[in-house]
């Protein structure tokens, strides 16, 4: 009997110690506070475990936390269909006018031969040395352009020896300036007087240019002009016979790469002729077709006609201009031919021309050595003789293709 009594005993110990006594040390634990119903529940993780703010308030109270639903899978919002950025109309430039003025023979200076008196120098001595005095009677045309080009028929030098011919031409090297002074950008240096001091006149020549900052072209030489954001290419040559068609043409196609307009300059022709030879036609419309813009010749000394050959023009000769090279020319006439080149986004697609009548002297007696524009009847001659002498060329121009200044 005893034995059941102690082993019952036992049992109830066990018992107790299997489920009363977790319960009642958790009890001890927290100090009673837990409801009855909660001491069966799970323990909770430490991420459940209740934190207070400063206030003693429940951060994460469960009746402020709500109850935590299932993450509901949801129809992705279709993108928004993206805007194309708006292309960039591209830039259109604004046209650009380019004007040039060309002329003839200009022979500033003289023979050492020729009497002194109404001689270039004497003359530069009676106007008080003045620079301007030369260029004057025709300023507002060269002071308004974008480049002057004239042919330069003389040396800038003080050599003594010289070339054994029966003209030679120079000048002192100071008398740049006159042509600074006319505002005459750029010269022509390939005609007959550029060696009548030999190597060393035409040397000094350069020197002489290129102090004074004035380009020139000829003789292997092209000269590059920048205006208004366009390259112009000046291209000069003696043409007396068509042997030079391959150097013309490589020159061109040189010029053609790094220039927006290509000229062509020729000291051609005969003297004293009114119409060009056959060289010169064939020459001027060979460079046209390799592809120059212009084409502007001198030597003869006269008046000659003008093409308009595949819209652009080849002027065959200029006649002379401000000419040292005789006192008193019978025939003073003479023409500045301007052409006017219309640009759009770096093309050329527009060109003109523009012919202004004068004579190579403001006096009829005499050379003073002071081109002039003409007027009235004396203009209207010059004008005539231009469209008489185009006529009898195959593309020769009519009124219609020049506008002549009035």
């Amino acid at each position: 009997m005893m034995k059941r009594v102690v082993t019952l005993a036992v049992i109830l110990v066990l018992a107790f110690i299997i489920f009363a006594l977790p319960k009642l040390q958790l009890l001890l634990e927290t100090g009673f506070d837990y409801p009855s119903e909660q001491l069966d529940a799970p323990s909770q993780s430490n991420n459940d475990i209740n934190t207070e703010d400063s206030e003693g308030n429940s951060a994460s109270d469960s009746s402020d936390k709500g109850t935590v639903l299932p993450r509901l899978e949801t129809e992705p919002e279709p993108d928004e269909p993206q805007q194309e950025e708006p292309k960039e109309e591209p830039i259109e430039e604004e046209p650009i006018e380019i004007r040039i003025s060309f002329a003839g023979d200009c022979t500033i200076g003289t023979d050492e031969t020729f009497a002194y008196v109404n001689s270039f120098p004497d003359r530069y001595e009676k106007v008080g040395r003045d620079d301007s005095y030369f260029f004057k009677g025709v300023e507002s045309i060269f002071y308004n352009d974008d480049l002057t080009l004239v042919n330069l028929e003389t040396t800038f030098t003080t050599a003594k020896k010289k070339a054994d011919k029966t003209f030679r031409f120079k000048g002192d090297p100071s008398y740049v300036n006159i042509l600074k002074q006319g505002s005459i950008e750029m010269v022509n240096i390939s005609n007959n007087h550029i060696y009548d001091y030999l190597e060393q006149g035409f040397r000094d020549t350069l020197d002489t240019l290129e102090s004074a900052g004035i380009y020139y072209s000829g003789e292997g030489y092209i000269a590059y002009y920048e205006v208004k954001g366009i390259t112009i290419a000046s291209i000069g040559y003696t043409g007396w016979d068509t042997h030079i068609k391959d150097s013309l043409k490589k020159d061109i196609a040189e010029a053609r790469k790094k220039a927006d307009l290509v000229i062509v300059s020729f000291h051609w022709g005969q003297e004293k002729s009114n119409y060009p030879n056959s060289v010169q036609i064939e020459l001027g419309r060979f460079s046209i077709d390799e592809g120059a813009d212009i084409v502007v010749g001198h030597h003869p000394h006269v008046v000659q006609g003008i093409d308009k050959y595949k819209g652009k023009y080849i002027v065959y000769s200029l006649a002379n201009f401000c000419f040292g090279g005789n006192r008193n020319p019978s025939d003073k006439d003479t023409f500045i031919f301007q052409g006017v080149f219309n640009f759009e986004n770096g093309e050329l697609i527009k060109n003109e021309g523009i012919v202004y009548a004068c004579s190579v002297s403001s006096e009829d007696s005499v050379n003073d050595y002071q081109p002039t524009l003409l007027s009235g009847k004396d203009r209207e001659r010059v004008v005539n003789r231009i469209l008489e002498y185009s006529t009898k060329l195959k593309y020769g121009i009519t009124m219609e293709d020049v506008f002549f200044y009035e």
